[in-house]
């Protein structure tokens, strides 16, 4: 048994020093983030505060963890196309030179993405709103990694020197033996916590979430990294050749009848074909082609391997119903990315069962073809899956809007179309003056809508809004006034049903605090609530503190000559929308608060 742990702990070792000895960046950045993200939990859980600036600027003020894990992906790219056993001048320069463009593009992405959430919809950041740069920046970074991953398996094969087949083989194992492994050692781990907490700490620390973050960055993820390259493990072993060659294989098989029953049922009955059944022949497909890949390798003579080797073109008939479901959705709700990605992915089943057939031996030309997919989709501009979409939805909504508004006359159908553009478009970065001049939940436009026959209950858009103003009452000059009194709001605005007060800024009622509730103080407060519901409006992620500043100069309301009124807590909870074609406003929740300040 001791023999058996020592050989085990052996081969975890050589593991590591594998892993730091060909990645010594990459695993020193990974344990870098590791403790990283260890000191950032420490420092949440013991609340060691505030007042130190060092701790303040790198576990609060920075996203540091996310500029590691992007530069840890490029380092691993840069190491794996220049060895170390390489010691040529020009091969220390080009991987200097490509931890520098990691590092470049890791910070550039990362800034933009703070820069742009702290400059927000107004702020301007290279003549672009604040908005648009960090959804840029976000979706440039999925694209980013995605290519990565991909340029890191294409170079690990090339470096491996076997057929793709083997290689995808040796990675499958090799990340199912670190998985298993770092279960294991998980499970163990996580026993011994249990009882520490329970004998030592009664019942709770926050222990294991630390076991986790130390085994994923010191074993897991250093394990993942070779298992992208490590050669030397037995693929042919029993285990291996059951679990590939019979139990994945049977339950592709399996689903892919299952689906062909689906197909026969929609042919019958001649229905369209529901939105999951994309989704689930494009995951038979995403399973599948690995499983039928790594069955190839497996080939012997038999007539079960032989019908597993024409098993993918079993999905070629599952095309057209794959095309006809995504171009009737992009025909009659337009193109969004999710249906750009649709497209995509038909085509690259069709150009994978191409290379398939043709180019058996040069299976990792699919890599190629996925790179180029991603560079298109997430990069090229006016092609990309953003900005094809975004011009696709404003022609509909401006299409139908128009036509709206010129010919008098709209249908159902186009309505729904414009509708969905409108609620596509809404949640865009930079689309906002659009969205405002073709509002289809306009007073107006709505009424004109029922006229030409649309269904009232269409036209409901409600818009959640929150007002909180507090502690906006600083130092105040008393002495000209003889009274000071502390309002509350009438009771009866927080009732329910019948019972509750409609709430009237323009005669707000307040009475004393610590008074018999008989004096009643009416307010005009509408100034104010404007002024508050139009800054909402321009800055609708505003918070409670940013809120409080902007609306403290106008905190002062003058009721009459003897008599003044500083508001110090404000907040208003409202909808407001379109309800069955009509305009709709409801107060759903009022607290206002206040100084009375009186000369007699």
């Amino acid at each position: 048994m001791m023999q058996f742990i020592r050989e085990k702990w052996f081969f975890l070792y050589n593991k590591m020093k594998q892993a730091c000895s060909a990645y010594r960046i990459t695993v020193f950045f990974v344990e870098l983030s590791t403790l990283y993200t260890l000191l950032a939990c420490l420092w949440s859980d013991f609340d060691l505060g505030y007042e130190s600036a060092v701790i303040r600027f790198f576990f609060q003020d920075t996203p540091l963890i996310s500029f590691l894990i992007l530069f840890v992906m490029a380092s691993m790219l840069v190491e794996s196309l220049f060895i170390y056993g390489n010691k040529e001048r020009k091969i220390t320069i080009a991987r200097i030179a490509g931890f520098v463009i990691g590092a470049t593009a890791a910070a550039l992405l990362i800034w933009g993405m703070e820069a742009g959430d702290r400059a927000g919809e107004a702020g301007l950041i290279f003549s672009l709103s604040g908005d648009v740069v960090e959804e840029w920046c976000g979706r440039f970074i999925i694209g980013y990694v995605l290519l990565l991953v991909v340029a890191i398996m294409y170079v690990c094969h090339r470096k491996s020197c076997v057929e793709f087949m083997e290689y995808v083989l040796h990675v499958f194992v090799n990340l199912a033996v670190a998985t298993a492994i770092y279960l294991a050692l998980l499970i163990g781990f996580q026993l011994i916590v249990l009882i520490i907490e329970t004998l030592f700490l009664e019942g709770y620390s926050s222990l294991s979430m630390y076991v986790v973050i130390l085994l994923t960055g010191i074993y897991y993820v250093p394990a993942c990294i070779m298992a992208m390259n490590d050669m030397n493990n037995d693929i042919r072993d029993r285990i291996s050749l059951l679990l590939i060659k019979y139990v994945f294989s049977g339950m592709t098989i399996c689903a892919l009848i299952i689906v062909y029953i689906y197909l026969l049922k929609i042919l019958v009955l001649r229905k369209m074909p529901s939105n999951e059944i994309f989704g689930i022949v494009a995951g038979l497909f995403c399973f599948g082609m690995p499983v039928w890949m790594i069955d190839y390798f497996y080939r012997d003579d038999t007539k079960y391997m032989r019908f597993l080797q024409v098993l993918p073109f079993g999905l070629i008939p599952l095309f057209p119903m794959q095309a006809y479901a995504v171009c009737v959705r992009i025909y009659h709700n337009g193109m969004t990315p999710s249906r750009y990605a649709g497209v995509a992915m038909v085509l690259f089943e069709v150009a994978m069962l191409f290379v398939w057939h043709f180019w058996k031996e040069k299976l990792e030309r699919v890599l190629l073809l996925i790179g180029a997919g991603i560079i298109v989709a997430f990069f090229i501009p006016g092609i990309n899956m953003y900005s094809l979409s975004d011009r696709w939805q404003s022609v509909f909504l401006i299409t139908y809007y128009q036509k709206a508004l010129s010919k008098g006359e709209l249908t159902q159908e186009e309505y729904e179309r414009m509708e969905g553009a409108y609620e596509y478009l809404k949640w865009e970065p930079g689309k906002e003056d659009l969205v405002s001049a073709y509002d289809i939940y306009d007073v107006g436009f709505a009424k004109q809508l029922v006229t030409l026959g649309i269904d009232e209950e269409e036209l409901t858009q409600k818009q959640y809004h929150s007002i909180h103003c507090c502690q906006m009452v600083g130092n105040l000059d008393v002495s000209d006034y003889r009274c000071f009194d502390m309002l509350n709001q009438d009771e009866r605005y927080q009732y329910f049903g019948d019972d509750r007060l409609p709430v009237d800024f323009a005669a707000f009622r307040f009475y004393k605090r610590g008074g018999d509730g008989q004096e009643v103080i009416i307010v005009d407060l509408s100034d104010f609530a404007d002024r508050c519901t139009a800054y909402e409006e321009e800055h609708p992620k505003a918070g409670k503190e940013e809120f409080s500043e902007a609306m403290k100069p106008y905190s002062c309301i003058i009721i009459d000559e003897n008599m003044m009124l500083y508001l110090n807590h404000f907040e208003v909870d409202f909808k407001d929308g379109i309800e069955d074609g009509k305009a709709f406003y409801e107060v759903t929740s009022v607290n206002v608060s206040g100084m009375l300040l009186s000369r007699w």
